[in-house]
C-alpha cells in the first residue's frame, strides 16, 4: 500500500473507534427490564407486595405496608456506573391510586448507599413518560450497582414499562 491509501485506511479505523464509543453511550444498559426475571422485589418487615408481567411491562401490586417506603422495592440490578459519569434513566410509568413512589440508584451491597439518583416520581392511572438524569458518585465495583424503585408508602398497583438507562 502506498502512503495515501495507509492514510486513509488509518483515518477509516480511528473513525470506526469513535463510532463504537458513540454507539455505547447510547446503548441501553439495562437486559430485558421489562422481564419479570430480571428485576428482584425485596418486601421488608409487614409489608408485602407482588410482581407480574402485564401491560406490556412490570406491574408490582403492594397490598401491605408498615410506614417505611423502603419495605418494598425493585431493582433492576448488575448494573456497571462509572464513577463522575452522567446517567440518563427512562420508563413510562402509571399508578392505581394516584401516588408517589421514588426512583433511585444505588449500590447492590452492603451498606446499600445512593450513587446520585433518588427522585420523587407523581404517578396517576394514566402513562407517563419519566425521564431522570443523574452523576454517578461513590459507585461500588462493576455489576454491583441497581435502580429501581421504592414503592412501600402506600398499597396500590404501580406499572413500569420501556425502561432505559444510558450513559451520557
Amino acid at each position: 500500500m502506498n502512503r495515501s491509501t495507509w492514510t486513509v485506511a488509518l483515518a477509516f479505523l480511528v473513525a470506526g473507534g469513535l463510532v463504537a464509543v458513540a454507539a455505547d453511550k447510547g446503548k441501553n444498559l439495562l437486559k430485558d427490564p421489562n422481564k419479570t426475571e430480571s428485576w428482584r422485589l425485596e418486601q421488608h418487615e409487614q409489608a408485602k407486595a407482588t410482581m407480574k408481567a402485564d401491560q406490556d411491562g412490570i406491574l408490582f401490586d403492594v397490598t401491605n405496608v408498615d410506614g417505611e417506603n423502603w419495605h418494598v422495592q425493585a431493582f433492576l440490578t448488575g448494573i456497571d456506573f462509572k464513577e463522575g459519569k452522567e446517567y440518563t434513566f427512562t420508563y413510562k410509568a402509571k399508578g392505581d391510586p394516584a401516588r408517589t413512589i421514588i426512583a433511585a440508584a444505588g449500590i447492590d451491597e452492603d451498606d446499600w448507599h445512593g450513587v446520585g439518583l433518588q427522585e420523587d416520581v407523581e404517578l396517576t392511572k394514566d402513562w407517563k413518560e419519566q425521564t431522570h438524569t443523574f452523576k454517578a458518585e461513590n459507585v461500588a465495583k462493576a455489576g454491583k450497582n441497581r435502580i429501581g424503585f421504592l414503592m412501600g408508602t402506600d398499597k396500590g398497583k404501580v406499572w413500569v414499562k420501556d425502561l432505559s438507562l444510558t450513559e451520557k
